[in-house]
């Protein structure tokens, strides 16, 4: 190992806490890496809940933050340190696990213990890679629709409702804007997120960003730019991406009507409500679509992965099954956090939340769910170029169609140097 990759690996394992590292006196110890484990008390009860049903079984806990997760992943595993179970934070990051073989397949152990994956839906699909299933669905969340109620019913309109097109979510942005300056309420909220703009794309059901084509980007491109630069129903790209602010404290501010984001806002806006940081009357729906085509919608699945260097493998897949399984969604749900497992227990679980919208159960049944990026080498620096031709769209410094036409380019190119 060279001399400056030790240095950094030192640096790395600095910055990282080890939660829980009492050796038990008999049985065995896993080593469990995660992310913002003292802030997330879901993966708390998770891992209590595991020791209290197999007591022979202890758990230290290595915590790192959430935006240096991947790296300090990376880190620990090029240094050899022995994790048995951790979480892959995301497809970029899980693929380039199984690229690495840093992760082992659970093909055999699945069929062993005769495991149904058929409470994982479509999320299965999305972490299986050349036929093999390199880790468990342990969250599943993906995008729905969230409104002021409040704001709709001083207008007399509507609540949104599951089949909303995308042609009447802008419409109804238009309706919903009104005032001017700090008074200002905005009919819907797009984030920064290149994936805000991009999904638009992915529900067209055309294929994935690393091999389908751009050319489905251009409806939705287009749709966004309606809203913010023309529609002015929206605050613009340029003006969010300036103010640097979070999506999560411009809606509980009650001015702004819609905005669609991910399932792990849900537990947010309860939580945030519970510490009487807002009051707003919120509800959900299913993500917008495009009128004439099939709902979809986009997503992240986060597998459980076992390192393939375990030298406890049974206790590895014990826990893995645990976090990843029906036992796990439950406690998942309970918190307001959609798992990868799925049946009417879970759908139960998030009715009985206080905080929890008592008409917002159909909104959380979906079909088809597009992963913002698959499970490919390659997705990160597509990601990156994506984002790049976005931001200039968005900020009209280049035409929506010179965009695509560069990230066709731009990905011919990207491919032919990592061959």
């Amino acid at each position: 190992m060279r001399k400056g990759l030790l240095v950094w690996i030192l640096v790395g394992l600095l910055s990282v806490s080890l939660i829980g590292v009492t050796q038990a006196k008999s049985g065995i110890t896993l080593k469990f890496a995660c992310w913002d484990y003292e802030l997330n008390q879901y993966d708390k009860t998770l891992i209590a809940e595991f020791e209290k049903t197999h007591p022979n079984i202890k758990v230290e806990v290595y915590d790192m933050p959430a935006s240096e997760y991947p790296d300090k992943m990376l880190i620990m595993l090029a240094g050899g340190e022995d994790i048995d179970v951790f979480y892959a934070k995301d497809p970029t990051m899980y693929g380039g696990l199984v690229l690495r073989k840093q992760i082992m397949p659970l093909n055999s152990l699945i069929a062993r213990d005769k495991v149904d994956l058929s409470g994982y839906g479509g999320n299965v699909d999305n972490v299986v890679i050349d036929d093999q299933i390199y880790g468990l669905p342990y969250r599943g969340d993906f995008w729905i629709l969230f409104y002021n109620k409040d704001l709709f019913d001083r207008l007399g309109l509507a609540y949104p409702s599951n089949n909303m097109t995308w042609t009447d979510f802008q419409k109804t942005a238009k309706l919903l804007t009104k005032g001017e300056g700090a008074a200002r309420t905005y009919g819907a909220y797009i984030h920064t997120w290149a994936s805000t703009y991009f999904m638009f794309g992915l529900q067209k059901n055309m294929g994935n960003l690393v091999e389908g084509p751009y050319s489905m980007l251009k409806d939705g491109l287009e749709l966004a730019y309606q809203i913010q630069m023309v529609d002015k129903s929206a605050a613009d790209y340029a003006t969010n991406r300036s103010m640097s602010a979070h999506y999560r404290g411009l809606f509980e501010q009650g001015n702004i009507g819609m905005i669609y984001m991910g399932t792990w806002y849900m537990q947010a806006l309860v939580q945030d409500a519970k510490e009487g940081l807002h009051n707003v009357n919120w509800g959900i729906a299913r993500l917008p679509q495009w009128k004439g085509i099939e709902h979809s919608t986009i997503g992240n699945v986060t597998p459980v992965v076992i390192n393939t260097k375990t030298k406890k493998l049974e206790a590895a897949w014990e826990l893995a099954k645990f976090l990843g399984g029906k036992e796990g969604a439950g406690i998942l749900a309970e918190n307001m956090i959609m798992p990868g497992y799925v049946d009417k227990s879970v759908f139960e679980s998030f009715a009985k939340v206080e905080g929890f919208p008592s008409d917002g159960g159909e909104a959380l049944v979906t079909n088809i769910v597009h992963m913002e990026w698959p499970a490919h080498p390659l997705s990160g620096l597509l990601g990156k170029m994506v984002e790049e031709e976005i931001q200039l769209a968005m900020t009209a410094n280049k035409s929506i169609d010179q965009a695509i036409a560069d990230m066709e380019k731009r990905r011919e190119e990207i491919t032919r140097l990592n061959q």
